[in-house]
């Protein structure tokens, strides 16, 4: 038996042949094992992934749903079990990663050619069996589900299906240094799509420390903080995997606007199929067109993105997008058509709302027919070769010509914003003045012909979430049908989570910790710095998050902790990271801006007691950008006034900064400690 497994019978024989170890693989049926839990109500965020609102049932990722299993099931789920630990049993690192991974993707595993993983049911089999392997083949499975979890948005999903967060805490203190940093590795993956309420209490729990001591790898999880703020895209989704019947459906438009211009305006992110052939597939990002093949497509050639125009009678019109489109990124692109009667009509295209290109033609499709085949993602025939294959948030498509101020209004909204146009706050600080009224004038609003978005669904039918008192331009309703192999996923920010534990207060308990000892009697001085950039990043990126601050008097609390700390925590990362804090509230000027300011120097900076003891270098640093940068803008001095930061700073300097007399003996010096005291 080989050092690969541990705690496996001596018993188990192994068959070296290939072909039966095959047919023992195919007999492995992995079945779920899912606790009761409390079903969690999901979370969307709409305007910059803050505000929360309830989401339809059955498109909510992580939602667990209480099953109940018969004992034979338990009894079948157990010996599935030990099957394959003796399958593995005799086999290398390699071949037993192999063999797992073939499970995975229901067959043969290749990084390049099939690495998508089809049965998530079995990643949670695996996790059950984790702690009995070698840390050499812990580190090696753990090492290329990673790789396939950044390398496709799909396998993320995948293992988020398999519901292996709990198991990932539970075997954490089990395994080596090595193996514990692959394991945050894939929890920090994990989180980078989605965190839900009690994912984020688990790990709350686990970096509490028990009698004054870290539990066993807990300073690492902390890593994980930094991930947070950096979370980029929507937190809903059409997901589509370019296979057959994978697009949306639109219901017949009986008119096409042509008259006053249109414009199609999404979000989307490609993830290509492994082993895809360019010069075959011709993934499609829409097709709306009448049966008999007339209107208007996009579709991609590579990474180019090439809008097509097919009139009756008349020479197909094709232009190509100058722009390079990079996998797994999300885009907003806006395709403007402007109409003109007497001259050349135009096609203006913006990629995150900036202008890349312009497109002349000579003539418009005004056609009668009724526009009975349109689709997004795929095209009438639902070809896999011309599926689209990747990521797609809300599309909308107004009935008018957009400007480009319009156009990026929109794209600083963000891919999350799903609305109508209608409420003028829901906005906030992210919009000029002239961009809030051109786009809250009530046009914007009344040109939505339809806006397909992930939350508005039930089971496989999309609602169409625009006004009701629009005109309507389809021929029954207006909702759209999701293929079969389509799926709407809700996702949970940290922006969202927080605001449903109560704020970002919660993080506050973990700065009184940071004297707390880890198991080998040290103490880690990167805690303070982890979580100061983590909060920094965390307040620049929500003005949610701005506002739970000033209620909960956070920079108080914060001042608080570092004050009673060992001033080695205060490292310079730490003092960066308040200081791009100050720059932030200086450059951005919002309605929270100057209040928190006022309370960052009052309670931190200008609070002597956290700084006096730290190393000389932070004392530099510290009053160098003081004296120098920070003075340097003049529109902050009216906000520190009310702070007496002038008193305070004479206080600083009179009972913490001083010269040591050179006759320190005499009586001389403390004649004059008297005379100074008599003159403050």
């Amino acid at each position: 038996m080989s050092e690969e497994i541990k705690e496996i019978s001596t018993d188990v024989q192994s068959d070296d042949n290939n072909e039966q170890s095959k047919d023992i693989i195919r007999k492995v049926s992995i079945s779920d094992e899912e606790e009761e839990e409390e079903n969690e109500q999901p979370l969307s965020t709409p305007n910059g992934r803050e505000t929360p609102s309830v989401a339809s049932y059955s498109d909510v990722i992580i939602q667990k749903q209480d099953e109940e299993y018969s004992m034979t099931e338990q009894n079948s789920t157990f010996d599935n079990t030990q099957q394959l630990l003796e399958i593995i049993s005799d086999k290398s690192n390699k071949e037993a990663t192999t063999t797992l991974l073939n499970t995975l993707v229901d067959g043969d595993f290749d990084l390049d050619k099939n690495d998508i993983i089809q049965k998530p049911e079995n990643l949670s089999k695996i996790f059950s069996i984790f702690n009995k392997m070698s840390s050499s083949l812990q580190a090696e499975i753990l090492s290329v589900l990673i790789g396939i979890m950044r390398k496709s948005e799909r396998n993320l999903l995948a293992c988020i299906d398999a519901n292996i967060y709990d198991k990932l805490f539970e075997i954490l203190n089990d395994i080596d240094n090595i193996v514990a940093d692959l394991l945050v590795d894939l929890l920090t993956v994990l989180t980078s799509l989605t965190i839900n309420v009690n994912q984020l209490k688990l790990l709350l729990r686990y970096l509490k420390t028990d009698n004054n001591i870290w539990k066993k790898h807990a300073i690492k999880l902390l890593h994980i903080f930094k991930s947070f703020p950096q979370r980029h895209g929507p937190d809903e989704f059409f997901n589509f995997p370019g296979r057959n019947d994978s697009g949306l459906v639109l219901p017949p438009i009986k008119t096409w606007p042509y008259q006053n211009g249109f414009t199609i305006s999404t979000w989307f992110r490609i993830d290509p199929v492994v082993n895809s052939v360019i010069e075959k597939e011709k993934p499609y990002l829409y097709w709306f067109c009448t049966s008999k093949g007339h209107g208007y497509t996009a579709h991609f050639v590579g990474n180019c993105l090439v809008i097509s125009y097919t009139k009756p009678k008349e020479k197909n019109f094709q232009h190509c997008i100058q722009f390079e489109f990079k996998s797994r990124e999300w885009y907003m692109i806006t395709i403007s058509h402007q109409y003109q009667r007497w001259a050349k009509s135009s096609i203006q295209c913006h990629i995150n709302g900036q202008h890349v290109s312009t497109a002349y033609f000579p003539w418009s499709i005004e056609s009668t027919d009724i526009f009975d085949k349109c689709y997004i993602g795929c095209t009438p025939d639902h070809n896999d070769l011309t599926s689209f294959s990747g990521q797609l948030s809300t599309f909308y498509l107004f009935s008018i010509y957009l400007e480009p101020l319009i156009v990026q209004g929109i794209y600083k909204l963000g891919p999350a914003y799903r609305n109508q146009f209608k409420f003028e706050n829901e906005s906030a600080h992210m919009l000029t003045d002239a961009q809030r009224k051109s786009m809250y004038d009530g046009k914007l609003m009344n040109s939505i012909i339809f806006n397909y978005n992930p939350i508005s669904c039930e089971e496989q039918l999309v609602l169409q979430a625009g006004p009701k008192t629009n005109i309507s331009y389809f021929v029954h309703n207006a909702h759209a049908q999701m293929l079969s192999n389509v799926r709407s996923v809700v996702a949970h920010s940290i922006y969202s989570t927080l605001h449903s534990m109560g704020g970002v207060q919660v993080f506050f308990p973990l700065f009184s910790q940071l004297d707390h000892q880890q198991n080998d009697g040290t103490i880690n001085y990167d805690v303070c710095s982890i979580l100061l950039f983590t909060l920094c990043e965390l307040i620049e990126r929500s003005y949610t998050i701005q506002h739970q601050m000033l209620t909960s008097k956070g920079f108080l609390m914060i001042g608080y902790y570092l004050e009673k700390s060992s001033k080695q925590h205060i490292n310079m990362d730490a003092l960066n990271s308040l200081i791009s804090l100050i720059t932030f509230f200086i450059k951005v000027q919002s309605k929270n801006s100057p209040i928190l300011l006022k309370q960052l120097f009052t309670h931190i900076f200008f609070n002597p007691s956290i700084w006096i003891n730290c190393s000389v270098l932070i004392q530099m640093r510290l009053y160098t950008y003081l004296a120098t940068e920070f003075v340097a803008y003049n529109e902050t001095y009216q906000s520190i006034q009310p702070i007496s930061g002038i008193i305070q700073t004479l206080h600083t300097l009179k009972y913490f900064y001083w010269i040591v007399d050179p006759n320190h003996q005499s009586k001389v010096t403390v004649i004059r400690e008297n005379i100074f005291k008599n003159e403050y």
